[in-house]
C-alpha cells in the first residue's frame, strides 16, 4: 500500500517511491512507458476525488485510481489481478497535468467508463468465497466473456434459428477450433468418441514434438498450448468417458516426459501437461479398472515420472482404499521386484520401487515384512539410510548401530553424502542416550571437514551440552586461523568419535576468513568483522565476494563503523549500475537507500545529495537508472517533473 496522505488533494504529495510500494518496480516502470507513450485518453476526475480514465493497450480498458481509508486503490478491467500499468499510467499523467495546470475536466452521471467499471466488477463481487474455482481455470478468461456477453446475448437473440445455423457454419469454416469443438458435441452427444480419443491422441502427439523453451533476457521463448487438451479430456470425464481418458492419460506422460526432457524453461512446459494430468487423475478412481488395478496404474505413473508430471495424484491417493487391495498391490510388486535387474544405472528406480513395497506392506498390516525387505535392500542399492530409520522407529538401536557403521564403510567413498546421514543418525542415537560427549565429537568431525558458520553454531550447542565449549573454543578458532586439527587431550577433551571420520574431500586455504568473518557477525564483534575483512586480499581470489557477502558485511558494520559500510555499499551499487540492466539498477537502489540512511543519520544529507548527483550526471544517458533515482529522493512526481 502507498503511504498515507492528508491533503486535498491526495494525489498531489504522491512519490516514486509511493507508487512503488502500491505496484511495485516492474509495473512503475511499464505504467511511466505507457503514459509517455500516450496511452491515457480522456483523463477526468468524478464528484469522490477519484481519477478516471481510457488506457489503450492490448485493447482500450477503462481504469479508475483512487483513495480508499487513506490508501491508493485501483479498478481496472483488463485481465491483471493486481495494481496493473494501466492505473499507473493513469496517476503518473494526472500529476503531469497538475504540474503543468492543465485544465482536468469532472465526468458525468452516464460516463461509460464508470458505468463499465461498476459491471464489471459487480459481476466478480456475484463470485462467494465458498465457489468451486475448479471450473473458472483462466479467471482473466472469465472476467472477458462476462463483459463480452453484455453484448452477445442481445446480438444473438436477434437472429432467427436459420441465421444461428448460417453464422455458426461460417465461423466453422472459418475458425478450425471451432470446427473441432463442434465435432466432439456431436460424437459426445452419440457416445460413440473413438474418433475423438484418436484425434485428442494426435493432437498430444503434435504438441509433444517440440520442446519448450525461454531466453528470459530477450523476453523470447515457446510453451505448448496445452489447454485444447485439458478441455477436451474434461468433456470426456464429464460424460463419462473415464476409461478413455485413464487411458490418453498414458499417452500423454509418456509422450510428455519425452517433451520435458528436451525443454528447456523453467517449468512452463510441464504445468501445461500436469493440468492435463490432473483430469486423468479425476477419472482414474471412475474407471472400470478394479480398485487393485488402479491403484497399480497410479504407482506406474509415478515409477514413471520424475519431473512432478503427476503431483496431481494425491487426488487419487487421498480416497479411502481397502486393506485387501493393498495387499494385492504389495504382491504384484514384490513379484516385479524380484524379476528387476541388477544394474547400476536401475539402483533408483529398484528403491523408488522399494518405496511403494514398504507402504503397500503397511497398509496391508505386514509390518513384520519391512525391516527383512530393506536389509536385503540396503546390500544391493546402497539404500542404508531408509533401514537404519526404520530400526530406529522399532527402537532397535543396537542392529541400528551395527548398519550405522557397515553403510558408512560401504559408501564413505562412493556415496559420501549417505555416509554423512548414517553420520547424523548416529548422532541422534547418542542424543536420546544423552551422551553429550559423543555428540560434541560427532559434532566436531562435521565441523573440521566442513567449516561453515553453521557447522560452528551446532558444534557450540552439543559442547555447551558436554560442558566443554569454554576448553575447545580456542582450539576451533585456532584451526580457522591456521588449520591444525586439535587432538584429544587435555586441551582437548572430546573423545574419538564412535564412527570413522568422513574423508577430506577439498583443499582448504587458511585461515578461512569467510568463516571467521561469519562467526564474528553472528557474535556481534564487529571489530574481529573488520580485522579478517581487511585481511581478505592477501588471500588468492580473496579480493572479491559475492554480493551477498559483501552486504552482508555491511550491515554489521553499519553501527559502529559507518563509513566502511557505505564504501562498500557505493562500490556494490557501482558494480551493479555498471551491467546496464534494469534489474541490476533495481539491486543497487537497494543499496543506494541504505547509504540514503546512513547519511540521514548523520546528518550528512548534502553529502548525499551529492553524491545522488553525481551519479546522475556520470549515467545520464541511462534512462530506466534516472527514473529510480528519482524514487530515491522522495520528493512529491510533481515537484520532479
Amino acid at each position: 500500500m502507498a503511504r498515507k496522505r492528508k491533503k486535498t488533494d491526495p494525489f498531489e504529495g504522491l512519490t516514486w517511491n509511493d507508487l512503488t510500494a502500491w505496484a511495485g518496480n516492474k509495473i512503475v516502470s511499464r505504467g511511466k512507458n505507457y503514459q509517455r507513450s500516450g496511452y491515457v485518453k480522456d483523463l477526468a476526475h468524478t464528484p469522490d476525488g477519484s481519477l478516471v480514465a481510457w488506457v489503450d493497450g492490448t485493447e482500450r480498458y477503462a481504469t479508475q485510481v483512487f483513495f480508499e481509508d487513506d490508501e491508493l486503490e485501483s479498478d481496472c478491467t483488463c485481465p491483471y489481478w493486481d495494481t496493473c500499468k494501466h492505473a499507473v499510467a493513469v496517476v503518473v499523467d494526472y500529476l503531469e497535468k497538475l504540474k503543468k495546470t492543465a485544465k482536468i475536466p469532472k465526468t458525468t452521471k452516464k460516463d461509460r467508463r464508470v458505468k463499465l467499471l461498476k459491471e464489471f466488477f459487480d459481476d466478480e463481487a456475484g463470485f462467494d468465497e465458498d465457489d468451486d474455482f475448479d471450473d473458472f481455470e483462466d479467471v482473466d478468461y472469465q472476467k472477458h466473456k462476462e463483459v463480452d456477453n453484455r453484448f452477445l446475448d442481445p446480438f444473438l437473440k436477434k437472429h432467427t434459428k436459420a441465421q444461428l445455423v448460417e453464422l455458426i457454419k461460417e465461423l466453422a469454416g472459418r475458425y478450425p477450433l471451432i470446427m473441432a469443438h463442434l465435432r466432439d458435441q456431436n460424437n459426445l452427444s452419440k457416445g460413440d468418441v473413438s474418433d475423438m480419443v484418436g484425434s485428442i491422441r494426435n493432437e498430444i502427439q503434435e504438441l509433444s514434438l517440440e520442446p519448450g523453451w525461454q531466453n528470459y533476457w530477450r523476453g523470447e521463448g515457446y510453451t505448448p498450448d496445452y489447454s485444447g487438451v485439458r478441455h477436451r479430456l474434461k468433456a470426456l470425464f464429464d460424460q463419462g468417458h473415464t476409461d478413455e481418458v485413464v487411458a490418453l492419460g498414458e499417452a500423454l506422460l509418456e509422450s510428455g516426459i519425452r517433451q520435458v526432457e528436451m525443454s528447456h524453461d523453467e517449468g512452463e512446459t510441464e504445468e501445461e501437461i500436469a493440468s492435463c494430468m490432473d483430469v486423468v487423475f479425476r477419472a482414474l478412481p471412475e474407471s472400470s479398472l478394479s480398485p487393485a488395478d488402479q491403484m497399480l496404474w497410479a504407482v506406474d505413473r509415478e515409477l514413471e515420472d520424475q519431473y512432478a508430471l503427476c503431483e496431481g495424484i494425491e487426488v487419487f491417493w487421498q480416497q479411502k482404499h481397502e486393506k485387501a487391495d493393498w495387499n494385492i498391490l504389495a504382491d504384484r510388486l514384490i513379484k516385479r521386484l524380484s524379476r528387476f535387474s541388477k544394474a547400476e544405472n536401475h539402483r533408483y528406480r529398484r528403491d523408488r520401487l522399494t518405496d511403494w513395497i514398504i507402504t503397500a506392506i503397511e497398509k496391508s498390516g505386514r509390518d513384520d515384512e519391512i525391516i527383512p525387505l530393506c536389509e536385503q535392500e540396503a546390500v544391493r542399492t546402497d539404500s542404508y539410510v531408509r533401514l537404519v530409520r526404520f530400526l530406529m522407529e522399532a527402537k532397535q538401536w543396537k542392529s541400528a548401530e551395527k548398519w550405522i557403521s557397515k553403510g558408512i564403510r560401504a559408501t564413505d567413498k562412493k556415496w559420501p553424502g549417505i555416509a554423512g546421514q548414517l553420520r547424523e543418525s548416529l548422532r541422534e542415537i547418542r542424543e536420546k542416550q544423552g551422551d553429550w560427549l559423543q555428540v560434541a565429537a560427532l559434532r566436531a568431525d562435521d565441523f573440521f571437514i566442513n567449516p561453515s558458520l553453521e557447522t560452528f553454531q551446532t558444534f557450540q550447542k552439543a559442547a555447551r551440552k558436554a560442558n566443554v565449549w569454554k576448553k575447545v573454543k580456542p582450539a576451533v578458532l585456532n584451526y580457522l586461523e591456521t588449520g591444525k586439527i586439535p587432538k584429544p587431550g587435555s586441551l582437548w577433551p572430546l573423545p574419538e568419535a564412535d564412527v570413522p571420520k568422513a574423508k577430506e574431500r577439498r583443499s582448504k586455504q587458511f585461515p578461512l576468513i569467510g568463516t571467521l568473518i561469519d562467526i564474528a557477525i553472528a557474535e556481534k564483534r564487529p571489530d574481529e568483522v573488520i580485522h579478517w575483512y581487511d585481511q581478505r586480499k592477501s588471500q588468492k581470489f580473496g579480493g572479491w565476494w559475492s554480493e551477498f557477502q559483501e552486504d552482508k558485511i555491511a550491515k554489521a558494520l553499519a553501527d559502529d563503523y559507518p563509513d566502511r559500510a557505505v564504501d562498500i555499499w557505493k562500490r556494490l551499487a557501482a558494480n551493479l549500475i555498471a551491467q546496464v540492466k534494469p534489474k541490476a539498477y533495481e539491486k543497487a537502489a537497494v543499496h543506494l537507500t541504505k547509504i540514503q540512511r546512513i547519511l540521514k543519520r548523520r546528518s550528512k544529507d548534502k553529502e548525499w545529495g551529492i553524491y545522488l548527483a553525481n551519479i546522475r550526471k556520470e549515467h545520464a544517458r541511462k534512462i530506466k537508472l534516472l527514473e529510480i533515482l528519482d524514487g530515491l529522493n522522495d520528493k512529491p512526481i510533481v515537484d520532479i517533473f
